[in-house]
């Protein structure tokens, strides 16, 4: 079956399609991902969350042909945040 795996952070994305047997979980296909040389560069520390077609799943969901696995990582800030210190740098003072 065929799955892909995507990892992102601001400005830069790594996608790998994957041929996996059947019965394949999330997990796997993310270390299987991991020694592809365009996911050389990763470094994971092993608290990541995964999301399938966007959906939190756990590590050991049982993937389906077809399925994109996405490899979350911890937000640096969260979206409120973000926009109360994005508007107070645009208010004038």
């Amino acid at each position: 079956m065929r799955v892909n795996v995507v990892y992102a952070i601001v400005g830069q994305a790594w996608e790998v399609d994957l041929d996996c047997p059947a019965g394949t979980r999330v997990i796997e296909a993310v270390e299987l991902a991991l020694e592809q040389e365009v996911f050389e560069e990763i470094d994971l520390n092993g608290d990541e969350t995964y999301a399938v077609w966007n959906k939190l799943v756990e590590p050991d969901h049982v993937l389906q042909d077809g399925d994109r696995v996405e490899i979350l990582r911890e937000l640096v800030i969260s979206p409120m945040e973000r926009r109360r210190l994005y508007a107070k740098l645009n208010t004038s003072e």
